[in-house]
């Protein structure tokens, strides 16, 4: 039976983390943990050594879950001195978030250049990385020089186990749904600028709930106020256990709608527990969405960054009934398809396999 010992600071219940658990589970992997809650670098450094050495049991591979490239350095010394492989979750270009899409720090600032080395490390240290898209993929081999056949492409994936179809009740006029961490990639200015045009255009049986809190929340509150948005709630952040719910009181739900250049990579978490929901979903077309989702098939693409674009699709599926039940229903289906747990690892069994 192999043994995968997953290693570092990681979040136990999140989706990604949690779908590729399950899933190595599922394939008959055993996966124990070697994690840490330590406050500090350096007491989570001695505490994951500390675990590393009163274990008892072999491993056959060393995995770093999402977020943990800051462990990398301790994990690669780990697995080459057991001569085992090291995979780590990469998921996303740290560079790419903090200073390119969120521009929390400039190009020249210390912190990106350690963000970047971080990056950089991934792709020299591990055997295996794990990306979520193809587009993140060519990301990374051409600003980083990793060899696209050390990189390995999962899907986000979701918490399957949660996000199911559940029975709502009929409500009265058109619910669109959001939640989100509120970052500028998920484009919340384009979906208030559509809420906007409905409101203008007296479209006033719809309406918008967002929930989540998070980096643009104060500034896009405070967007809504000076349009005067009768038709927007925000609800702020949920536990996820009752995001299920929201979703399927909801007639139709949004994924991403932003411009930057990482929106054009990513296809996020929310849209994977939509499709896993059976309901419509709405999103931007971007490289990313395109390659996975068929417009007017499994989901519905509107043009990032256009809210007018954004507006008239919302009015497309409300004035069509069937139109959301086909999307729901094919939504669901490329989920049991293509991102149950089962599914979303077997790139990563296979890599497996092939080093047994």
């Amino acid at each position: 039976m192999v043994t995968i010992v997953a290693f570092g600071n990681f979040d136990l219940e999140g989706g990604r983390g949690w779908a590729l658990r399950t899933g190595l589970e599922r394939h008959g992997y055993v996966v124990e943990f070697c994690r840490t809650e330590k406050p500090g670098l350096f007491a989570k450094y001695r505490d994951l050594l500390r675990q590393w050495k009163s274990r008892t049991g072999h491993a056959d591979l060393l995995y770093v879950p999402f977020l943990g490239h800051y462990f990398l350095p301790l994990a690669w010394w780990l697995a080459r001195r057991e001569r085992i492989p090291l995979t780590i979750d990469t998921f996303l270009s740290l560079y790419d978030t903090e200073v390119n899409d969120r521009k929390r720090f400039s190009r020249s600032h210390p912190y990106a250049w350690m963000l970047w080395t971080f990056d950089w490390l991934c792709g020299q240290l591990a055997d295996a990385m794990l990306l979520d898209t193809e587009e993140h993929k060519e990301y990374f081999v051409r600003h980083y020089g990793v060899s696209p056949q050390k990189i390995l492409v999962l899907p986000v994936g979701c918490r399957t186990d949660l996000f199911v179809p559940l029975h709502a009740p009929p409500h009265e006029g058109f619910r669109v749904e959001f939640h989100g961490t509120f970052i500028p990639l998920q484009g919340i200015d384009v979906i208030l600028d559509a809420a906007r045009i409905l409101q203008e255009r007296h479209a006033d049986d719809i309406s918008f709930e967002l929930i989540g809190r998070g980096q643009t929340y104060q500034a896009m509150h405070d967007r809504a106020n000076r349009h005067a948005l009768s038709n927007v709630t925000f609800t702020g952040s949920l536990p996820m256990d009752m995001l299920p719910a929201k979703i399927a009181n909801a007639d139709i739900c949004l994924g991403i709608l932003g411009i930057t250049e990482k929106a054009d990579r990513v296809i996020p978490n929310k849209a994977y527990e939509v499709l896993a929901c059976g309901k419509p979903l709405l999103t931007g077309d971007t490289t990313a969405a395109r390659r996975v989702l068929a417009h007017g098939e499994n989901a519905y693409l509107s043009r990032p960054g256009d809210p007018e674009a954004l507006a008239a699709a919302i009015l497309r599926l409300k004035a069509d009934p069937a139109l959301r039940e086909k999307l729901a229903k094919h939504g669901r289906m490329l989920t049991e398809k293509q991102f149950l747990p089962e599914k979303i690892v077997e790139p990563l069994v296979q890599w497996l396999t092939a080093r047994s």
